[in-house]
Parts: structure tokens; sequence; C-alpha cells
């Protein structure tokens, strides 16, 4: 046994049977405690007795602050199922009724990156920006822990989020919000928050940090700025992400993006030092759908991204605790997925040999088809509904509690007798050759990956923004820009056709930045002799308008020069043959 693990069993050993003095503060209230635990409501389709953690004795550090009232941060980092922030929504509820309110969390202009926003609020801006996600390649811009970025040249580009009334205040006078940025130079920040109070005016010197500002008034909405002096190739500013904290002793940080895997989760250039800014108590990984749903690299894989990801956290930070989960039940093409109940006994034992503690959703809440009959749950059996997302949280929530509850009443179980019967699936005990698990770093394997991810200066943006209007498609609007649509999904993240009235999307330009010129509309040529026009009525498609001309759609795209993947548009003219 190495040494680490002998200081930590040493460690322990000295909570086991020990009852803490019961005090005034609700947080030592074991009643308190018991009561908020329990999920507003429960489901027969798993029971709820059993939702507790595994290896819960490995967050002892986080739950002897959290009983002492101290300050306790957590960074609770997924994918699309955390993104929307329902579930971490539910999660505060219950953390901050015990120990008060600590700030809204983790907040980002989403739309800006070409994203999807959260429950309760939306976001916008102006002028040029690049961005980067970690599950997008292009353009290139180093991520850290949040995995996303937006940055820009330009010194009159805004960003901007702004709550829905019935979440607005957004945050007290008494909260900070920070900023975590990278500038190539020093950079004047100008943030406004209410409607009635000055903006705020800071120098942001250079470097890739975290600055904290005092706020006067309750926070209504969030408004930047980056401005700087001069034109030179330095001045540029990257935000990577919000940070709103109150006075309450437990702050919870939820990042999800949608998308994310849990393989990329050690690539990002700027992981360690994004973790040693924010220095978390407590980091939950809640990563691995999207690689069980691919079998990127399969099982082995699965292991090995597991082990990468607690290995490189714990490097950035010594002193920090680690929560993994299970990704619970979700269906591949409308089938259940057979790897998950292997990928649930090779995180727990993982969860053995690295000292986390486990949340193994995939074995405790049972088959997804069950919430979806419940009406918690997508059609598409992958993800949940807004209902279902709240009470996961819940779940969750009263998992992490009855770990803590068991600390308070001193029946944490000894982690070295919990996991003496963990094995590995015996599919992955034959001794063979492991292929390399290939790097999909936004960052690695691209010319940028020679330069710093501190300093690094990314190409100036050659493209405008397009807001997509109701009625139109990728096709109408990659004809009215003289773009093919594969570079409009590109250049937006997109995996397929699918856009929706009032989204922005990227469209590249000519060299320089200039103004790409719309594509010439077939009515500006000299039609062939013989044929007639139609002008697209809404409702109309290519097959009813072959139908009404008696033709066929393949006439009708040679005529007008249409790919198969163009759409029409209402207004449009069509040469009729």
């Amino acid at each position: 046994m190495g040494k680490r693990s002998l200081l930590s069993l040493f460690a322990l050993t000295g909570c086991w049977g020990q009852t803490l003095p019961q005090a005034s503060s609700p947080w030592q209230d074991t009643s308190l405690v018991f009561r908020w635990m329990r999920p507003d409501t429960t489901y027969l389709f798993y029971e709820a007795e059993n939702d507790t953690l595994f290896l819960s004795a490995y967050l002892l550090r986080t739950y002897q602050k959290l009983a002492a009232g101290e300050k306790v941060r957590v960074l609770h980092i997924g994918d699309s199922h955390i993104q929307g922030d329902v579930q971490g929504r539910e999660i505060r509820k219950k953390l901050y009724t015990l120990w008060g309110p600590g700030g809204r969390g983790y907040v980002f202009p989403y739309a800006l990156a070409g994203t999807t926003s959260t429950y309760d609020y939306l976001s916008s801006g102006a002028g040029q920006w690049l961005y980067a996600r970690s599950v997008h390649l292009s353009p290139v811009l180093p991520l850290g822990i949040t995995g996303i970025a937006i940055g820009t040249y330009d010194p009159l580009a805004t960003w901007r989020v702004r709550w829905a009334l019935e979440y607005t205040p957004a945050a007290p006078p008494s909260a900070q919000v920070g900023l975590l940025t990278r500038t190539l130079k020093d950079i004047q920040l100008t943030l406004a928050y209410h409607d009635s109070a000055a903006p705020l005016n800071r120098t942001i010197p250079a470097g890739y940090q975290l600055t904290w500002h005092t706020l006067s008034k309750p926070v209504l909405f969030l408004e930047g700025r980056f401005s700087w002096e001069g034109s030179d190739s330095l001045g540029y500013a990257e935000l990577h992400g919000l940070f709103l904290e109150d006075t309450g002793r437990v702050t919870y940080y939820t990042m999800g993006i949608n998308g994310a895997r849990l393989r990329d989760l050690p690539t990002l250039p700027l992981l360690k030092e994004s973790l040693r800014l924010l220095q978390p108590d407590l980091v939950v990984i809640d990563l691995g759908t999207n690689d069980l749903y691919g079998l990127d690299g399969g099982l082995v894989g699965y292991k090995l991204a597991l082990e990468a990801a607690i290995d490189t956290i714990r490097k950035a930070i010594s002193e920090v605790d680690i929560l993994v989960t299970t990704p619970m039940s979700f269906y591949r093409r409308m089938r259940p997925v057979p790897e998950l109940k292997a990928a649930s006994q090779i995180a727990r034992w993982v969860a053995v040999q690295k000292q986390v503690a486990l949340w193994d959703a995939a074995s405790l809440l049972g088959d997804i088809k069950s919430w979806r009959l419940a009406g918690l749950a997508h059609p598409d059996m992958v993800h949940l509904l807004s209902p279902g997302y709240a009470h996961k949280g819940q779940l969750f929530a009263r998992a992490f509690l009855h770990g803590y509850w068991k600390y308070l009443v001193g029946r944490l179980t000894n982690p070295q007798e919990e996991g003496r019967q963990v094995t590995l699936p015996d599919s992955l005990l034959v001794v063979r050759a492991i292929p390399p698990t290939p790097t999909l770093s936004q960052w690695a394997g691209t010319p940028a990956s020679a330069a710093s991810p501190q300093t690094y200066a990314p190409p100036k943006p050659t493209y405008r923004f397009h807001k997509v209007r109701p009625g139109e498609t990728l096709g109408s609007i990659a004809q009215r820009y003289g773009v093919s649509v594969q570079v409009i999904q590109r250049e937006n993240g997109l995996r397929g056709t699918f856009i929706r009235a009032g989204q922005t999307l990227r469209i590249p330009t000519a060299s320089g930045g200039s103004k790409t010129k719309p594509a010439p509309s077939t009515s500006t040529k000299n039609p062939p002799s013989g044929t007639r026009s139609h002008i697209v009525r809404p409702g109309e498609s290519l097959w009813s308008i072959a139908q009404q001309y008696r033709t066929t759609v393949e006439a009708l795209r040679r005529l007008n020069n249409l790919s198969p993947s163009q759409a029409i548009h209402p207004g449009q003219k069509l040469l009729i043959p």
C-alpha cells in the first residue's frame, strides 16, 4: 500500500463510530439533514432507500468542512445533461437550505459560442467573436475546466446575459462576480449588471486569471465589454466563464457542454491552471454518456479515460475530493445499451483503486424506459425532460446528503471493507495489447499546439453572424451567402441540419473580414427558352411543386442549380422546365 493510501486510511479510521455534538447550526442538525435529503417524490421503478454513494468515506475532507461551517466550493462537470442546469438548480436548493445561499454559480453567454443557454437566462451579444467548445475543433482556442470560451479582437464587441423575470434578481448585492479571462495585455473591463447602478470599470492584467468584483446592487443582467488602446495584435481578450458567489457556506457550480466526452477532459490545455484558480474542494465528474453511446475506444477506452480524468485533476490540486458518477440508463437507437452494466462495474473498480466516491446512477435509477413512461424522459430515450432532470438532481442531492448524514452520526463505512469484493469485468481481465486512445482535443495536433496556451493569439475572425428567421433552413441560408451547408455546419459545430428561429449562426466570409456577397439567384441569369418561373409559397416543397407542373424534383434541382442538401424557402423564385 502506497504512502498516500496509508495516510488516507489513517485519516478515515478516526471517524468510524464518531458522533459529532449537536449544535444550533442547521447543517449539524442530523434530523434536519435527514429530512432535507428526501426527494419531493419517489417512483416505483427504483428503490429510493438504495440511493446512496459508494465509498462515501472518500469525501471525508468535504464532510468535515461542511460540518465546521467552512466555505466549500463544488465544481460539477458534465455534458448536455448538465448544461441546461435544471439538475444543478435542484442540488443547489437542497444544499443552500442547510448552508445558506451560495450564489447562482456558473454563468456563460452560450449563444455567442453557438450553443443553448440554461433554464433561467438567455444570452446574446454584438460584434465579432471567436469561440470554442471542448467538442468543437475549429476555431482553436485553449480551454480550461469550463470547456468553453469566447474571444474577440473587436473592442466594441459585447456579450450579454439576461435572466427571465421570475429568476431576477439573479444575485443580491452581497454577491460577488468572478470573471475567468485570458488576455494578451492589460485590458479594460466594463461590466453592467443593474439599470440604476453605474457599470464597473476595471483593469484586467494580462494573463489567464480569475478576478473577483464586488457589487452594490442586485444582479438583473450581466453585460460586458473588453476594450483597449491601440490596434496592435495584442488587443485581444477571452471570456471563459462568469461565477456568481454569495455568502452561503457552499457554492455549487455546474458546467456542462453539449456532446462533451470523458476522454476529452484530460486534454484541455488550461485544465490544471483553471482548477488552481478556482480551488474547488470537491469535483464531480459527470461524464461518459457520449463515450459509451459511440463506444469510442470501447470499454477499455472508458476505463482509461476515467483514470486519466481523475489523475489529471489530482495533479492540479492534490487536496481535492472527487465524486464520479456513472451515466444513467439510456438507449442507443431505441435499444438498451448492454455495455452500461460493465461500465458500472469498471467505475466501481476505478473508484476503489483511485480512492474516489461514486454515484452509480446506472445501477441505482432504473431503466430510462420507466422514466419515459412516467413523463420524465425525452422520446429519444437518451435525454430527460425538465421534470426528469429536476428529479435526478434531487436524487443526487439525496445520495450526497445521505453520505454527509452518515458522517454526522458516525456511520461511514470503512472504504477498504466496502470495496473489497469489487473486480473488473471478465472481458477486461484478458491480457492483450491496448490500442492507444486517440487525442481529440481542440488544441492538440494543431499548429497552435506549439504555442503556449496562455499566450497564444488566434487568427482574426473572417466571418459574420446571421440570425435565423422563421421558415429558414441551412440550405436557404447557405444559398443566400454563397457557401455550402457543410461549411456552416462545420463553423457552428452542427452535427445535423436542424436549426431554430432566433438561433445565431456564424457565416464564413472572404479573407480579411470583407462581407461575402450573396449567391446570385437563378432569376438574375438568362433563363433557358421555354422555361417558366414559380414563387415559392409557405408550406410548399420541391416535390409538391414538381407535382403541380408535372415534372420531377431532379429536373427542378438541375435547372435551378440546387444541391441535394439545399432547401427552398418562401419567396424564392424557381425556374420551371
